[in-house]
């Protein structure tokens, strides 16, 4: 008798990965990954506009990639899967149709970036947050309370409301806007109905302004004044959501013959990654968890009690039943974490793209080849030079290359290099990013410890968690705490996992279900209290720069 099984989805910003998991033992059977050939191109990108669009059959072809790979090598447990749950990045919305089809999808689209999924850290709708963030502040309800009196670029309607002044000719197509959390759902429920479509509460308290407290979303004069149109647009996104533990649908019998899995097995709402990866690493009352990838979400959860009607400023959500039914999820975190490092990554990689490319003293394929293997190696080389380099006369640095998300927002804010000597090594210019990021974080706690947010342990996933000890060491001095690395390298999937088995009805809650599923730590990072003292020199001057960057992007 084989047990059932389910498969948690991660959709994350260069790559979907799927794994396979025992729902009764929580053993881990197989996963497998997907990288999105049309974003690894490069296409529907423009970095010096900060536009950042993913086309939808990346997505389609990565689901039926991961799951018909695991199916395919696993056929005696294929009849077995009762649920698949996924998580995706988010803000990530696309217009679509009636037949909650992505406009992209439709031939007369299908190469207008404006009509794919604006992924989360595109922020060309930051002129649109700014104005949003002063109509809430104006009125007499601020409806940017649930994402700290400040709305973000990487939010919903920052980004729906800035294609549709740039281009006002979608709006005739488009019936209305889904996230990517709703569409994966959606398109393996077959659903073609977008009244049919049952939209994730993570998104919609955390990113669309939507609240119980205020029985909704705001008014339709709130949303007259920041563009006449969007009120019809409202009235057609629909009221009702739903949290990660229901249903949002069962396997169409289309998707079950494309992905050899039965029909009929249920398809959980979709899940926000950073929540879904806090799920997946075991997040209870009083514990942080630092999910660390290409930006860094800090999460917790409280009971509803510990904050009653108070909100916790600059954060980036706050919401009932925002990361776990029931409990109040807070969401914090850096714009650029891992961003930070593959930056100064592709700065050194600069002569291997535009000089080694072009020599005529390598074939094309060998020069291809040497080029991948040497970027492959730069950051794990400066992670173990940077671990034995003295910081004294060292640059110093602050991370803000895409502005910063909590615990003070500011899109507008930019990073910054000071102490450059003809001395400055790479290793030393790696060491002040690692820092820099280091002190982010340290702002975060602290600003949770301001608002009586108890924080007892600290538990660490997502990639660098995995990959980098120097820049999880760091992170340990720099905030003088134990650092816990979850067992599983793949958190985000692993909660989607643990939803899936609720939804399969395996486990009666995500508690119980996180007690079969979740992983034990495999590393435990604990400070150096010496170098702990000289970090703290060091954050107050991060906190110093902080005041001095915002004094010069004024002037």
């Amino acid at each position: 008798m084989i047990d059932p099984h389910v498969i948690g989805m991660d959709f994350g910003t260069d790559s979907v990965r799927a794994l396979l998991v025992n729902a009764l033992t929580g053993g881990e059977v197989d996963s497998t990954v997907f990288n999105y050939p049309r974003w690894g191109g490069g296409m529907y990108c423009d970095a010096q506009k900060t536009q950042f669009r993913q086309h939808p059959l990346d997505y389609i072809e990565g689901v039926e990639s991961v799951i018909g790979t695991l199916t395919k090598r696993h056929p005696e447990i294929a009849g077995h899967v009762r649920a698949i749950c996924v998580d995706t990045t988010a803000s990530t919305p696309c217009l679509v149709d009636a037949e909650c089809r992505p406009l992209a999808l439709r031939p007369e689209y299908a190469e207008n970036p404006n009509a794919m999924f604006v992924l989360w850290k595109d922020h060309t709708g930051e002129k649109e947050a700014a104005e949003i963030t002063a109509l809430c502040s104006a009125g007499p309800v601020n409806y940017a309370r649930q994402s700290g009196s400040h709305y973000s670029a990487e939010n919903f309607w920052s980004k729906i409301t800035h294609i549709f002044r740039e281009e006002p000719a979608l709006k005739k197509d488009a019936r209305s806007a889904i996230e990517l959390c709703d569409f994966i759902p959606a398109l393996l429920a077959g659903i073609s109905d977008i009244n049919e479509l049952k939209r994730s509460r993570c998104t919609m308290a955390g990113k669309w302004l939507w609240s119980e407290k205020w029985n909704g979303y705001p008014p339709s004069a709130f949303f007259a004044r920041l563009d006449p149109s969007l009120p019809e647009f409202v009235s057609r996104l629909g009221e009702k959501n739903y949290t990660c533990d229901h249903a949002a649908g069962a396997l169409s019998p289309e998707w079950a013959a494309r992905l050899a899995l039965p029909e009929g097995i249920k398809i959980g709402v979709g899940n926000v990654d950073s929540h879904s990866g806090a799920v997946g690493a075991g997040v209870v009352d009083k514990m942080l968890v630092l999910n660390l990838g290409t930006s860094a979400c800090c999460m917790t959860v409280v009971p509803p009690a510990v904050l009653g009607d108070r909100f916790v400023e600059g954060v980036h959500g706050q919401a009932h039943s925002l990361i776990i039914p029931g409990l109040v999820g807070i969401e914090t975190g850096l714009s650029a974490f891992g961003d930070v490092y593959a930056w100064f990554r592709d700065l050194l990689a600069y002569p291997l793209t535009e000089i080694l490319a072009k020599s005529k003293l390598l074939d094309a394929d060998t020069a291809q080849k040497l080029i991948a293997e040497i970027r492959a190696n730069i950051l794990r080389e400066l992670d173990a030079a940077a671990a034995t380099t003295p910081g004294e006369n060292a640059p110093f640095a602050t991370d803000w290359l895409n502005g910063r998300r909590s615990p003070a927002p500011d899109a507008a804010l930019s990073g910054g290099i000071t102490g450059l000597r003809l001395s400055s090594t790479a290793p030393q210019l790696y060491r002040a990013l690692v820092e820099a990021t280091a002190f982010a974080t340290r702002a975060i706690v602290d600003h949770l410890a301001a608002n009586n947010l108890e924080i007892d342990h600290l538990v660490a996933a997502g990639g660098i968690s995995q990959k980098s000890p120097f820049v999880m060491q760091t992170l340990s001095d720099v905030l003088g705490r134990e650092i816990r690395v979850t067992g599983c390298p793949h958190t985000c999937a692993l909660g989607a996992a643990v939803f899936a088995s609720v939804v399969a009805g395996v486990h009666g809650s995500v508690a119980a279900a996180q007690k079969i599923l979740c992983k034990p730590a495999v590393t435990v990072y604990r400070p150096d209290m010496l170098k702990h003292r000289g970090h703290l020199r060091g954050y107050e001057r991060y906190k110093t720069a902080d005041a001095f960057t915002r004094t010069l992007a004024k002037n």
